[in-house]
């Protein structure tokens, strides 16, 4: 079992996978529509300084410190799958 995350283009290209999804090919394991990075809807100035304020409230990681995580938690996934 493979886990990808896959942006969908249109209405059509939905439809199809949860037509997979009903025929036990694949299994949508979350449906997120929430992302500011992807096209949807407007968004309003209410909810866009909300987001701002999430984003600067959030604790930020260095780049160094994030690729050390990873790399500890790579080693441990691959003890795990040995």
């Amino acid at each position: 079992m493979q886990t990808i995350i896959v942006e969908v283009k249109n209405k059509a290209a939905y439809k199809e996978l949860h037509n997979l999804e009903t025929k036990n090919i694949i299994r949508i394991v979350k449906e997120d529509f929430s992302s500011y990075a992807l096209q949807g809807k407007p968004m309003n100035l209410e909810n866009f300084k909300n987001w701002v304020e999430n984003a600067e409230n959030t604790p930020n990681v260095s780049l160094t410190e994030a690729k050390q995580k990873w790399k500890s938690q790579k080693e441990k996934l691959q003890k795990n799958i040995q």
